[in-house]
């Protein structure tokens, strides 16, 4: 049975809240694109995107500055790692480099917590 995007964005939804529900100002879900987007009180916001083609991105958007976000996707297949098509874009940085995420809600939103969203808040 395949998952669909909504399936994933409420899946998304409920990992952060369950995790971090006193560091988050706002929730939205867009439904026309699918997306979440999550604003902490520190002032960053989240972005978790999936489509029914297989394809996701977690974005943290720190400020409107060019580049000013850390970025996991599989969107595209152009960068040199060997996690293709994951990849990472690095706060600061255009290019990409392998990523531990792989698009599955369930094993990627606690990395997304542990490794990039918790440094930030604590």
């Amino acid at each position: 049975m395949t998952v669909t995007a909504e399936e994933n964005i409420l899946l998304a939804r409920q990992i952060i809240v369950d995790e971090l529900l006193h560091e988050i100002k706002e929730i939205l879900i867009d439904d026309e694109r699918p997306r979440l987007e999550i604003t902490f009180l520190k002032g960053f916001k989240a972005y978790i995107r999936y489509n029914d083609f297989g394809e996701y991105s977690y974005q943290l958007t720190f400020s409107q500055k060019v580049n000013d976000r850390i970025r996991y996707d599989n969107f595209d297949i152009k960068w040199p790692v060997t996690t293709q098509p994951n990849h990472l874009h690095p706060k600061g940085d255009l290019k990409a480099i392998d990523s531990p995420m792989k698009g599955d809600p369930l094993q990627d939103i606690p990395l997304l917590i542990q490794n990039d969203i918790k440094p930030i808040i604590e």
